[in-house]
């Protein structure tokens, strides 16, 4: 029987060393379908068996580190969970889900002791971990957990949903939400299948099935927030740069170009950003006349409660180096240079999708991108300025 399980724990050595790479690598990752933690904590009921046997091998011996790495990364709370923590509190979820994350992390504390005793202590540590796990609510803690993620509560409400709401659709402070709750199912699993196991029902293969498919239901409800979170950006990060135009009217257009650019590319930082800012001219032979002419998609003007400030803020999620000669040859093989025939003519003449803006040249005019410079194009040529990058 050890032999077994021996064989089953080597077996299953690479795929966790392969789960345990991707936790390095972050919460985009681990939040993703590539974090599957299932290689994990299908390892906990052997590893436990072999422990209680007295069988001592290098790979249960890794395995109970790896164990122990994701308890330590379950420690970690940046303040920016905690603020959510505290936003969950006040909507109203199930109160048992406050006290499931200190259940989950002691039954795991407690199995591991067993894993760590030495080999006379085994038995007493089986003991208290047994007793421990059912004082603290056994596999309930799990469930609350799955039901608070899914929305199958009273309250009918998903901590994803309220985290999502919260955080005005960040993909990053998702994905942080999102790669500790697959921590804590992870540790909650470990403990579960170890009590299983200790316990010799001989239901360790049907937990594995039951929640191998719940947690494809909680990897479902993670993707689609996380999602939203990306197809959504243009319509947030217009809502978050209306917000900062209106909270910010002391900034001169340099300095609120600038701030734009900073706060779009901490938030949404897949993407990169350019943004323009200046004023509609005044007197009555300048209003006749167009100032500037924005053309492709990937863009938007930010209301201003100044109806003669203009801000356009333009994107791209996947941007490509612009071919600078090539411009400079099409606005310069035109008869005659003006703003929106100039916009048009290089709108439909560049390969591939782009955004191409003119403006007036004016004192005011600012510019800002987080785009790097062989992604951007911004220059004078005549008496107006000219911006192209891909969409």
């Amino acid at each position: 029987m050890a032999n077994q399980l021996q064989k089953l724990v080597a077996d299953k050595k690479d795929m966790v060393e392969t789960v345990m790479e991707v936790f390095e690598q972050g919460a985009e990752v681990v939040a993703s379908i590539a974090g599957d933690l299932f290689p994990v904590f299908s390892i906990a009921a052997p590893i436990v068996k072999l422990a209680l046997d007295n069988v001592e091998s290098k790979e249960a011996e890794y395995m109970k580190e790896q164990f122990q790495k994701v308890r330590q990364r379950l420690e970690v709370i940046s303040e920016e969970i905690q603020r959510i923590n505290d936003e969950i509190k006040k909507s109203g979820v199930d109160a048992a889900y406050f006290s499931v994350e200190e259940n989950i992390t002691n039954q795991f504390r407690k199995y591991m002791d067993i894993l760590n005793a030495k080999p006379k202590f085994r038995e007493v540590k089986k003991k208290l971990f047994l007793e421990h796990f059912a004082k603290t609510g056994g596999e309930k803690n799990l469930n609350t957990l799955f039901s608070a993620v899914t929305g199958d509560n009273f309250s009918g409400e998903s901590v994803l949903e309220i985290t999502l709401n919260y955080e005005e659709k960040s993909r990053r402070a998702m994905e942080d939400f999102c790669a500790r709750m697959k921590k804590l199912f992870c540790v909650g699993l470990i403990a579960l299948l170890g009590h299983a196991a200790l316990k010799e029902y001989g239901d360790e293969e049907e937990l594995l099935k039951d929640w191998g498919e719940k947690m494809k239901t909680v990897q479902k409800k993670m993707n689609a927030v996380i999602e939203d979170c990306i197809l959504s950006f243009p319509k947030q990060a217009e809502l978050d740069s209306r917000r900062l135009v209106r909270d910010r009217p002391e900034l001169t257009n340099q300095q609120l170009a600038d701030a734009i650019v900073e706060k779009l590319k901490k938030k949404y930082d897949w993407v990169g950003w350019s943004v323009r800012v200046f004023r509609s001219p005044t007197g009555l032979f300048n209003k006749k006349k167009e100032f500037h002419c924005p053309t492709g998609k990937s863009r938007f003007q930010v209301a201003a409660a100044d109806d003669k400030l203009n801000i356009v803020v333009s994107y791209s999620s996947s941007p490509e180096p612009v071919d600078k000669n090539r411009i400079q040859q099409l606005i310069h093989a035109q008869k005659k240079l003006l703003l929106v025939d100039t916009a048009e003519f290089l709108f439909g003449e560049l390969p591939g999708s782009c955004v191409v803006h003119t403006v007036k040249i004016s004192k005011d005019l600012a510019c800002s991108t987080s785009f790097s410079d062989e992604l951007h194009y911004w220059e004078e040529h005549k008496n107006f300025y000219v911006c192209v990058h891909s969409a």
